[in-house]
């Protein structure tokens, strides 16, 4: 029996996967993938173990569906009388867009079901994985289940689906654009005489270490920007140029368009 199967080893897989077997026996968690060199060098490696989409859904605590959400009408029936064989599995979905009862209907019959949106930064035990469950996981399944995750980065319980919907365009979608903001302090530091890479670097360093100091005080984010503004100084005038360009709006005008997409992928739109 394994305490985790991925149905699919791509990269979210591969992320999370990474994470898990820090917190569990390798040879505990199991992965399956259509593409034979790709889920051997995954396995490989994780020394992780090679399996089947039928064998995973027989034999696994928890079946991790790690398949984009096209692909699960026509993989979950398949797993119908694998899954009705095993004894009491939860069944994990990451599928953007796709609602537990949704994961059910699919697989022809209720079972517990956790639903998590994960980021890539998972990768290297600094993700952020939003989670939340039916009624039928028990506090017992969900408080393993984050505990066994823990070594990918922060998991966030929420109360909804639709928290996980308007929470994934931040932690799912977000690292897209951070990328894009770092990109764009080098380009502007480059522009300014800096080499591109040295202004990329600083960049870098930056937006971790900021992201780090508001994470570690109690301190407000306005506070905390106040202090880096000293009266009259070079900060306050580039922080009036982004008042200036709206920068508030800017951004919800990103995270609307993103949530309103994930609203279709749901079929509420």
């Amino acid at each position: 029996m394994f305490r985790y199967g991925f149905v699919g080893a791509g990269n979210m897989a591969k992320a999370l996967a990474s994470g898990l077997v820090q917190s569990v026996p390798s040879d505990t968690v199991a992965l399956s993938d259509p593409t034979p060199v790709k889920l051997k060098t995954l396995t490989d490696a994780l020394s992780a173990v090679p399996s089947t989409n039928e064998d995973i859904a027989k034999s696994s605590n928890y079946v991790v569906l790690a398949v984009k959400p096209q692909v699960l009408p026509s993989v979950l029936p398949e797993l119908s009388g694998p899954l009705a064989e095993n004894d009491g599995p939860v069944v994990v979905t990451m599928a953007a867009g796709t609602k537990m009862d949704s994961i059910c209907q699919m697989v022809g019959k209720r079972y517990p079901v956790i639903r998590i949106m994960p980021n890539t930064p998972c990768s290297i035990g600094a993700g952020v994985i939003l989670v939340t469950k039916n009624d039928l996981v028990t506090d017992e399944q969900f408080y393993t289940f984050i505990k066994d995750f823990s070594a990918c980065g922060k998991l966030v319980p929420v109360d909804t689906e639709e928290m996980i919907d308007s929470g994934s365009v931040i932690s799912g979608c977000g690292p897209a654009y951070i990328y894009m903001y770092i990109d764009a302090l080098a380009k502007a530091g480059e522009s300014l005489g800096l080499p591109y890479d040295t202004a990329a670097e600083l960049a870098k360093a930056t937006c971790r270490g900021a992201a780090l100091l508001s994470e570690s005080t109690d301190t407000s984010l306005e506070d905390l920007r106040i202090a880096v503004c000293s009266p009259g100084g070079s900060t306050i005038e580039g922080v009036k140029s982004l008042w200036e360009s709206d920068l508030d709006s800017v951004v919800k005008k990103a995270l609307d368009a993103a949530y309103q997409r994930t609203l279709e992928l749901s079929g509420q739109k």
